[in-house]
Parts: structure tokens; C-alpha cells; sequence
């Protein structure tokens, strides 16, 4: 194999084999790897190490079909420099068809488990279970896999998301105190790669968070009012509306603002959007393209075109994609920089799974920043991942769905509603006002025009004023490019919304409404 320096979990798993073949009685791995951490790499260190030593093929179980090709494709990386390859495939017979093993997924296991078992019976076999956490314990997966668990000569469980949304216990894993037991002993080997390490090691990038508050107003189905905060009491009602109405708009154009900033230091940026059903995904995408962004959507519903644009963003065709369900493990395009998370979801393991879309190293790439709402469960979920906690949300509940019923998560868009939205606002970042119009009093607008230009002037020529002298045509220069991407023309030439635009900007930026 290939020479270069190993994380700290890819050589917990060399010496784990090495272990085995000194005559160790190992007979399962439990790998818990943040999301990014280059976990897909482990199933090449076991077939390298332990093929055909004490195992004559790997067979790598993925939940999804994108997972299923990205495995087949992870052994013939020229970066590792190994001559076992695999194979995809879902049913039928002499599944590996002469190659060191084959890639599978949960669903095809669940459709056909005799000819699994009957695989595993013929040939001695290491079983990698990735993002074992699909599997819960007693459902059919969990039934269909027994066979193969039993016969494999070494069991690796791996996770990016060691817990389940449901609550529900993950299938074959031990638990102690209603967490995954996390000891080792001399048959189990328990290695983690948390987030806060793989920063460390710089093997991801830091995600940071744009929260911003509003107010939501709807109606009540026996036709009463209600109101609140996203950071309220009746947040999941708030949230619901926020998602449908002016609030989106606002939160996508903030998203927007940041994006373009990014791309003017990272020209491959790509910004992904995600939202609560195909229905407002499409309403999404027509607001990004008024806003002048080739812009495609890719969800679980339309798979064959969502192949298609996905392919397309990989390849740079397009910067932008909205998508649903797929925001999640198999989308792996490391260029993503900014997420516009209008998702109702606030399970704690798809919301960091939904996050690592954008922690990915990429050559110029320097930052991962996911904009959001600011509502009470979201900001739980955000301070658990950072803790790298795992708790549930609230008791024996982890999964939470705010502001809809639970079956828009898989992109139908064909809830009852129960609340209809009637209108929002948003009120800044984190808390801030500095999104708030200018408190200006009526007057023409060519008069608001000069009144606008003057406060610009006059936060530029403040901020220049506390730079050394050396450096203000620098920093001068740097300002106004950072300008030219929030509106793209010369100031003298601006409308006054555009005016009123950059003043707010700017007051947040380098004015008195920085933090």
C-alpha cells in the first residue's frame, strides 16, 4: 500500500490487525469515526492486512446505493496502492465473482438473505457494517444480517453517527446505561475518531454556525391566531411557517451574501440547500434563480435525474443544489463551503450528518459555514455535536421534527398541514439587529439616496481611519471587492434598496452592529 502518514483510528485498525494475526482473539471492531473522518478507507486496511491471512474476502454494507459504488471505487484509489479490489453488487450468485469481496446494502441484505448467508457459508468473510446505525435492533435488517454476523471471521461497526434517530437501540451492539458500551475487551477492540480530534488533526474542517431568530405568524385550524419567536415557545409552529414563508427568502439571501464572499477567496465553492419536502425545495429553487443562480434540485423522489444533477455538481456545472433526503451520508462533494439548512429535522445524528456535508478538505478551501434557524432544538442539537454528546434530545426521543409531521423528512410534501403559515420576519443573526431597515426618517427617495450614500461613506472612511497607514490601500481594496459581491456595481450607481442593502451589510460588517 501506498506511504503517508495514517489517522489516529485508520492505524488503531493496522495494529488491531496485526493483534489478529499474532494469534489475538479479536473478533469485533466497534468504529466510531466522525462524519469525514475517513472512515470509508478502513475496509481497504482490513483486506490489505487480513486478506487472505485469516479471511478470503470482505463483504462491505452500505445504506445507500451512492455508498455502494463510492466503496467499489475507494480500492482502486491510486492513494492506496492495493491490488484487492471489490465489487457492487445487491443479489444472486458468487456475489464477489472472483475478486477479494463485494459492496451491498442494507436494503439488498433485507430483499434476499439466503444468498448472503449462503455466501459467508462457502468462504471465510470479514463483515464491515457501515453506518451500522440504520440497523435497529429487532427489525428485519437487523434479522436478515444475523447470518452473516454469525459467520464472519471479524465484525467491524462502524459509525460517522454512533446513536439512532428513533431512539431505538443500534442492532449487535452492546449498551450500557442506555448509551453504546463503549469498553473494550479481549474479542472487542472499540476505536473513536470524535470531531474534536479530527480538527486537531486537521482531517476536517470546523463547521461554523449562522443562527438567526424571527417572528412567525399563523393560523390555527379552528381559525385563531398564534404567534411566536423561532426561539419561542411554540417554536415547532413558529419554524413550520418560518419554512413556507418571508423568513426563508431572507435566511437563503443571507446564505447567499456569505457564499459569494466565499467564492471570491475559493472559486470552487458550492453551496447546498436543504429543505423539508420536494414542494418547498422547488419553491426554493425558484427563488434562488430569480436571484440569477443555475440552480438544480436533486431529492429521493426523482432518483434518475437527481443522479443526473448531482453528477453535475460534482463536476462543477452548476454551484448551487437544493436537495431533501440525500443531504446526507453517499453525498460527498468535498468543494461544499456554505449549507442553507431549512430542514424541519432536528435529530441529533442527521443534522451532524447534514453538517459534515461541508466539513471536507479541499485544495483552497478554508471554511464550512451552515446558516440556519435559530430555533431552541437546533441550537441543543448544534452544543451536543460540538460536545460530541451521546444523549438523546430528550428522554428515550432523539429523533425531533419540528413544524410538520414526521413523513415530510423522506421528501413526500404531502403532510396534513396543521397550522396554516401566514407570514414571518427574521431578526438577524444569532440574535443581532443589525438586519433591521434603517431608521431613517420619510423623506424623497433621491433624498434617502444621499442620506444612504453618506452613511456608507461614513462607516468605509471610519473603518479605513482605525488601519495603519501603510496598509489602508490595502485594506481599502479588499473592502470594496468584499462590496462589489454584495451588490455588483459602482455605489454612485446603486437604487436605494440596493443603498439601504449595503448600508445594513456594512453596519454589520464594520460598523457599530459588529460583534
Amino acid at each position: 500500500m501506498a506511504e503517508f502518514k495514517l489517522r489516529y483510528h485508520q492505524q488503531a485498525v493496522v495494529d488491531a490487525c496485526r493483534d489478529i494475526l499474532n494469534g489475538g482473539e479479536i473478533t469485533e471492531i466497534v468504529l466510531s469515526v466522525t462524519p469525514g473522518g475517513g472512515k470509508s478507507f478502513v475496509p481497504v486496511i482490513l483486506a490489505e492486512n487480513l486478506i487472505p491471512k485469516i479471511a478470503d474476502r470482505i463483504c462491505w454494507v452500505v445504506p445507500r446505493n451512492a455508498l455502494k459504488y463510492q466503496g467499489e471505487a475507494e480500492f482502486s484509489d491510486p492513494r492506496w496502492n492495493t491490488d484487492k479490489r471489490v465489487r457492487a453488487a445487491d443479489n444472486g450468485s458468487d456475489l464477489s465473482r472472483g475478486l477479494q469481496g463485494y459492496v451491498t446494502t442494507y436494503q439488498a441484505v433485507g430483499m434476499n438473505p439466503d444468498c448472503h448467508a449462503a455466501e459467508f457459508r462457502k468462504h471465510r468473510y470479514i463483515l464491515f457494517l457501515d453506518e451500522c446505525h440504520h440497523v435497529a435492533d429487532g427489525s428485519e435488517w437487523h434479522k436478515a444480517l444475523d447470518a452473516m454476523v454469525k459467520s464472519a471471521v471479524l465484525v467491524v461497526k462502524a459509525s460517522g453517527t454512533l446513536s439512532r434517530g428513533d431512539g431505538q437501540k443500534i442492532a449487535f451492539m452492546a449498551y450500557k446505561d442506555g448509551k453504546p458500551e463503549l469498553s473494550g475487551n479481549e474479542k472487542r477492540r472499540v476505536i473513536i475518531y470524535g470531531r474534536n480530534r479530527a480538527i486537531a488533526d486537521r482531517a476536517i474542517l470546523p463547521v461554523s454556525f449562522r443562527t438567526i431568530d424571527g417572528e412567525a405568524e399563523w393560523e390555527e385550524l379552528d381559525g385563531s391566531r398564534g404567534e411566536s419567536r423561532l426561539s419561542g415557545e411554540e417554536s415547532a409552529k413558529a419554524l413550520f411557517t418560518a419554512l413556507r414563508t418571508e423568513f426563508a427568502d431572507y435566511l437563503l439571501d443571507s446564505a447567499l451574501d456569505e457564499f459569494r464572499l466565499i467564492r471570491a477567496d475559493y472559486q470552487d465553492a458550492k453551496m447546498l440547500v436543504v429543505a423539508p419536502n420536494i414542494e418547498i425545495a422547488k419553491a426554493y429553487w425558484s427563488h434562488l434563480a430569480d436571484c440569477g443562480y443555475e440552480t438544480r434540485i436533486a431529492t429521493s423522489e426523482d432518483t434518475p435525474l437527481a443522479r443526473r444533477n448531482l453528477d453535475d455538481f460534482k463536476r462543477g456545472v452548476y454551484r448551487v443544489l437544493v436537495t431533501v433526503a440525500m443531504a446526507y451520508e453517499g453525498l460527498n462533494v468535498p468543494e461544499i463551503a456554505c449549507i442553507c439548512c431549512l430542514s424541519h429535522i432536528r435529530s441529533v445524528p442527521w443534522l451532524e450528518q447534514c453538517f459534515a456535508r461541508a466539513n471536507r478538505l479541499a485544495k483552497g478551501k478554508s471554511c464550512a459555514i451552515v446558516f440556519a434557524p435559530a430555533d431552541w432544538a437546533f441550537r441543543k442539537a448544534v452544543r451536543m455535536i460540538r460536545n460530541e454528546e451521546l444523549v438523546p434530545l430528550s428522554d428515550g426521543q432523539q429523533e425531533l421534527v419540528l413544524g410538520g409531521e414526521r413523513n415530510e423528512s423522506n421528501g413526500s410534501g404531502n403532510a396534513r398541514p396543521w397550522i396554516i403559515p401566514l407570514s414571518s420576519s427574521a431578526e438577524g443573526q444569532d440574535g443581532t439587529k443589525a438586519d433591521k431597515k434603517p431608521e431613517l426618517p420619510p423623506c424623497p427617495p433621491s433624498e434617502m439616496e444621499k442620506i444612504l450614500r453618506k452613511n456608507i461613506n461614513g462607516i468605509i472612511t471610519g473603518y479605513l481611519a482605525t488601519v495603519n497607514n501603510g496598509s489602508k490601500q490595502v485594506y481599502s481594496r479588499m473592502l470594496y471587492r468584499r462590496l462589489r459581491l454584495v451588490v455588483p456595481k459602482p455605489v454612485s450607481e446603486m437604487t436605494g434598496k440596493e443603498l439601504e442593502k449595503v448600508w445594513i451589510w456594512l453596519r454589520r460588517e464594520y460598523g457599530g452592529d459588529k460583534k
